[in-house]
């Protein structure tokens, strides 16, 4: 083979070997990439439409809507409002949005159960008393049920710096509609995983740096730890409510595949997460779009709502296989060798087209 058609050959093979590393790590790993993502604000581009009293949006998939705080119109500006959530219900209801309960969910996507189109399913976080005081009464003035997640050990706790829902509340709640599953016993926090400063990460996903004994967690300890807590939530909630628990929301939506498994085996078969997405049949690690807070506007979050299957149906995890970090780097380190080998061939290539001179 000449030297030219080598230097073609290896220049092709570059191109394609670069576009293909390229397409893998964006595949692979699209959260590291800012371009891909999405404006800030959910509401990009949206406008309010007509009402749809019989409109199909989308079939066969469970939208997950997230809450937490529900406050009064005046209440610190931090919590969705009383008149904004009561609007956002009205608008479910008035333009053919069907909510369902937990179980339903759980069997659509453990059991491909059918739902109704345009399913929705209302979520909250915390257990703050804000869900006795201002959430309920509008969830059954709309017949509308939900399922709440409690980080248990903070139920009725009077030394909290967040007023929480009792459990004579919970279990009113419970008989009205409303079901209530894990988050956490007690690992609702963010913790140092290395001696550096800085670097908070979420206890339940994560192993933990033990200041006393200068090192981090192992995989043993971590795993004893995350059992105990996950074990003990579940238990208080099955002596409290009387029926076994499957449900998992985790703390800011933090997750690892340690994580994953460990619960699998305590018989937590449906976790949710809070990065925005559809869910579809065997989706067991579920998506969830943010309806709460401040900026929210129950007008353009209902015309998202309506688009959600073309504007949140991409949603997809990062891969956790741990080979896939070091394929990337061996296709880095391929290409590198083909670059150099390159390089040499492209240099004898141009050598051997230089004039020679006759002396």
């Amino acid at each position: 083979m000449s030297t030219k058609t080598k230097f073609i050959s290896l220049s092709l093979l570059l191109i394609v070997g670069m576009i293909t590393v390229s397409l893998l790590a964006i595949q692979w790993y699209p959260s590291h990439f800012q371009w891909l993502k999405k404006p800030a604000s959910p509401y990009h581009g949206l406008k309010p439409g007509p009402q749809e009293p019989n409109g199909t949006y989308y079939s066969n998939q469970v939208l997950v809507l997230m809450y937490h705080d529900v406050g009064p119109d005046n209440g610190d500006g931090k919590s969705l409002s009383v008149a904004n959530f009561d609007k956002q219900l009205e608008l479910m209801r008035d333009n053919n949005f069907h909510w369902i309960t937990m179980d339903q969910y759980r069997d659509f996507i453990l059991r491909s159960t059918p739902v109704p189109d345009n399913a929705v399913l209302l979520t909250f976080d915390d257990g703050y008393e804000s869900l006795y005081a201002h959430a309920y009464p509008l969830l059954r003035k709309y017949q509308a049920p939900a399922a709440a997640f409690l980080i248990v050990n903070k139920v009725g706790d009077p030394k909290d710096a967040f007023p929480r829902v009792t459990w004579e509340q919970v279990k009113e709640m419970n008989n009205n509609g409303i079901d209530f599953h894990s988050h956490t016993f007690d690992s609702h926090h963010y913790v140092p995983t290395t001696s550096e400063t800085g670097g908070l990460k979420s206890m339940i996903a994560r192993r933990m740096y033990l200041k006393d004994k200068q090192r981090q967690e192992t995989e043993q300890e971590y795993e004893r730890r995350v059992t105990d807590d996950l074990s003990k939530a579940n238990d208080v909630l099955e002596q409290k409510l009387g029926k076994p628990n499957h449900i998992l929301a985790f703390p800011y939506g933090a997750f690892s595949e340690p994580l994953l498994s460990i619960a699998k085996r305590l018989g937590i078969d449906v976790t949710l997460t809070v990065k925005s997405g559809m869910n579809a049949p065997g989706q067991t690690n579920g998506f969830r779009l943010n309806a709460g807070g401040t900026d929210n506007d129950p007008t353009l979050q209902l015309a998202l709502m309506k688009q959600a299957d073309q504007l949140l149906g991409d949603g997809h995890f990062d891969a956790p296989s741990p080979l896939r970090p070091f394929a990337i780097i061996a296709a880095f380190g391929l290409l590198v060798l083909i670059g150099l080998a390159w390089i040499w061939t492209g240099w004898r290539f141009m050598r051997g087209k230089k004039p020679r001179i006759s002396p």
